[in-house]
């Protein structure tokens, strides 16, 4: 399974760059359970992923949506539930619309795409870029951009385990739930993977693991 290098907690915790926590390690060691097979993490610059899962370098990845990435895959059906919102510092100007975004330096993760912004704003989309959600919200705690484009799971997570992250959430823009994909040239055949995520739906183990992180 791919572990994208630029997520943070709660979907991933890294050690020397290997995936050691989080919501895609406890989804991914549940499918191999189900599937009776162990699973091997295969840490991904964002930029790579598409390329990686493609050329079959890893069987899956979750936590995707079939427009945040290029290929053609095998698609789980939608099941984890997040949004993405506007986070802002405390003294901020708020941020009623997405149009009140334009022109101003907004944080954003690289390789994260952010159509529904992107939309709206066009060209007066100005993206500050950081290599990892944690940088991004390191740069907004420091004054260096007011605003980040980040979602709602991440922000309340890293808000709850850390008390000095001062932000605030100004707009919930698009609600959505995430899937997993699986390459056209996975090892494993993709109904059983299918069937393994959507037993793991159906008997509530998917909501037990988002549990441990709310």
């Amino acid at each position: 399974m791919i572990a994208p290098l630029n997520q943070n907690m709660p979907l991933a915790q890294f050690q020397h760059n290997k995936l050691s926590g989080g919501i895609l390690k406890d989804l991914g060691d549940a499918i191999g359970h189900r599937l009776g097979r162990g699973v091997v993490y295969v840490s991904v610059a964002s930029e790579q992923v598409s390329d990686a899962l493609a050329a079959g370098m890893a069987d899956g990845i979750c936590y995707v949506r079939p427009f945040w990435i290029d290929g053609q895959y095998d698609w789980s059906r939608p099941f984890i539930a997040d949004a993405e919102v506007v986070a802002s510092q405390q003294d901020a100007p708020p941020v009623r619309s997405l149009a009140d975004l334009r022109d101003r330096p907004v944080g954003t993760v690289a390789g994260y795409r952010y159509p529904r912004v992107e939309q709206v704003l066009g060209l007066r989309f100005q993206r500050s870029e950081s290599a990892t959600m944690e940088e991004n919200l390191r740069k907004l705690m420091a004054g260096k951009v007011l605003h980040t484009v980040i979602g709602q799971a991440t922000l309340a997570y890293q808000m709850r385990t850390n008390p000095a992250l001062k932000l605030r959430q100004d707009l919930v823009f698009a609600s959505f739930k995430a899937q997993c994909a699986f390459s056209k040239k996975a090892g494993v055949p993709f109904g059983q993977v299918n069937q393994a995520i959507n037993g793991l739906i159906d008997d509530g183990s998917v909501d037990a693991i988002l549990g441990r992180y709310r």
